[in-house]
């Protein structure tokens, strides 16, 4: 169990109102990445954008480099020259090596929290196992574990989250795009045809999901969401978010179906809706 020294007591944290944005906020807009449709995913320039934008939420991914807790999504990156460095074999001083601007640098865990601390709430989205202690003591080393909410595919991450900080807010994301499949038109129809069929099976099956992960919420993407799978998880007690959404009007019928955040390439998007 990490030390209470990072984690504060319970009443501090259930109390505290600081940040600008309260989890009491009925919907939450959140930024992709910060705002990945306007700068790279995950780098300090994107999250400042999603900040200048009015977010309730900044989402990010993390992962381990040999040295350091990394802002990145996949297990590699590809240099300017198409050489690809594994993230997990290589030092941060590797990884930043071609960066073009600093900001655009590949963006360190404590930077990120550093730029956000008091600014937004952060959904922590750890992509790869074994790293969950070393990233909630980053957390907790900043008394920021009332802003955070972590998110995984893998429930093995979030059942260890909460066994270190039973009080900490997690939530489960499904589907995994593996391979990133969505994004190939070859793979369209049948990419379709399960989507609809998880969007049917999901509400006798998320509740079990989220007690089997130990999560408090899900984070889905938009095409497996329904109003009766919201019902079910908002009857348990828990909240779902929603990935990623870059269209005003679907946005708006997420808002209707009562989600309690979407995500978004582009924030600004957000100020169009009256939630």
């Amino acid at each position: 169990m990490i030390s209470n020294r990072y984690l504060g007591t319970d009443l501090e944290r259930l109390e505290d109102r600081s940040y600008p944005s309260s989890w009491d906020r009925p919907f939450l807009r959140i930024g992709h990445g910060g705002a990945a449709g306007h700068a790279p995913a995950n780098s300090l320039r994107s999250l400042t954008l999603a900040l200048e934008a009015g977010v309730d939420m900044v989402e990010f991914d993390v992962r381990a480099c040999r040295d350091e807790l990394v802002l990145v999504h996949d297990d590699n990156v590809t240099t300017p020259d198409g050489r690809r460095l594994p993230v997990g074999d290589s030092t941060l001083a590797e990884l930043r090596g071609f960066a073009t601007e600093p900001d655009l640098a590949m963006a360190t865990m404590a930077q990120a929290l550093d730029l956000l601390k008091g600014r937004a709430l952060i959904n922590v989205d750890l992509k790869a196992t074994g790293c969950e202690q070393a990233v909630l003591e980053q957390v907790g080393a900043r008394g920021m574990g009332g802003d955070i909410l972590y998110s995984s595919h893998y429930p093995d991450s979030l059942r260890r989250i909460r066994q270190l900080d039973p009080l900490t807010r997690t939530g489960l994301s499904f589907p995994e795009d593996r391979g990133n499949a969505s994004s190939k038109p070859y793979l369209k129809p049948a990419v379709t045809i399960v989507l609809a069929l998880m969007r049917l099976a999901l509400p006798y099956r998320v509740v079990s999901m989220m007690a089997g992960a130990q999560a408090n919420g899900v984070m889905l993407y938009y095409k497996v969401v329904s109003g009766w799978a919201v019902r079910k998880v908002q009857q348990a007690g828990g909240k779902v978010f929603v990935w990623t959404v870059d269209e005003p009007g679907r946005i708006g019928e997420l808002l209707r179906l009562g989600v309690n955040g979407v995500t978004s390439n582009y924030p600004e998007l957000f100020a169009q809706l009256n939630p």
